[in-house]
C-alpha cells in the first residue's frame, strides 16, 4: 500500500507571520473578487472585513450609484481608522 500523503504544513501551529500573510492574501483575494463581480455583473458591491484580534476594519466599495455611501460615513468615527478601498484602487480586468 502506498504511503498517505500529507497535504498540510509540517508545522501544527503556524507562526504569527505566516498567519498574517495568509490573512492578507485572502483579504486581497476577496476584494479582487468583489471588484470583478461588480464589473462583470454591473452591480454595486460593498465588502466589510473586521479582524477580531486587532479590531482593524477593511472596507471595500464598488459603488457607482452611491447606494453604500452611508456606511463609509458611519465608519469614519470608528477606531482604529478603517482602511477604505474602492474599485479604482484595484487594477482588475
Amino acid at each position: 500500500m502506498a504511503p498517505a500523503h500529507h497535504t498540510g504544513s509540517s508545522r501544527l501551529v503556524p507562526s504569527k507571520k505566516a498567519k498574517r500573510q495568509k490573512q492578507c492574501r485572502r483579504k486581497s483575494t476577496l476584494m479582487t473578487k468583489a471588484c470583478e463581480f461588480s464589473k462583470m455583473c454591473d452591480a454595486d458591491v460593498c465588502l466589510g472585513i473586521r479582524l477580531r484580534e486587532t479590531g482593524q476594519v477593511y472596507f471595500f466599495s464598488a459603488d457607482a450609484s452611491g447606494f453604500w455611501a452611508f456606511l463609509s460615513s458611519q465608519l469614519n468615527s470608528y477606531y482604529p481608522t478603517p482602511k477604505l478601498v474602492t474599485d479604482r484602487d484595484l487594477e482588475v480586468i
